[in-house]
């Protein structure tokens, strides 16, 4: 199985990862309900802690939080961060798979729609700073286009999504 490159982002960025990731899950099992920015700004405190104990120095701390802070409030108040995290017909977060040869996934949000339609998105917590954001994530739906792939196999077939919070920024496509 082909693995994705992380070393680039760094243990700081893995670390936003996992908590954007974590209270996305939680968001979206809450289907949105009660979910506000100021929700979010009350809980800043919860995602420092949590990206202390996870490890983040000190000197990254306080940007580290801000980025949590900044996608989790990006996706409650975009139209498509909410369309994933709403209710559908039927949603899963973090749906574990496991393949005829073996092989254990996990897919970040798993939907199907009120008209049918089977969806696997998976978040994306990437930044980017420089110019083209487009182009960006275009790179982005090609870098990861195979371990979509992957998921919507193994449950025989589906639309493909990533989801980037701190963008606001989506990719969609078939096999």
């Amino acid at each position: 199985q082909e693995q994705i490159e992380f070393s680039w982002a760094g243990e700081t960025a893995r670390h936003v990862g996992t908590v954007v990731h974590r209270w996305l899950q939680r968001i979206a099992d809450d289907a949105l309900e009660g979910w506000s920015e100021e929700r979010i700004d009350a809980l800043v405190p919860a995602f420092r802690a949590d990206l202390q104990r996870r490890g983040v120095p000190p000197a990254e701390i306080d940007a580290a939080t801000l980025l949590v802070r900044d996608a989790l409030a990006n996706a409650i108040a975009d139209e498509r961060g909410r369309w994933v995290l709403s209710a559908h017909a039927k949603t899963w977060t973090e749906y574990r798979i496991r393949t005829r040869d073996g092989r254990r996934l996990v897919v970040d949000r798993r939907i199907v729609t009120a008209d049918g339609a089977h969806w696997v998105v998976d978040y994306k917590t990437s930044r980017h700073e420089g110019a083209n954001p487009e182009a960006f994530l275009n790179r982005e739906r090609e870098r990861y286009a195979a371990q979509l792939a992957r998921y919507a196999q193994a449950l025989g077939g589906a639309h493909m999504g990533l989801y980037f919070p701190v963008l606001k920024g989506w990719r969609e496509w078939d096999r």
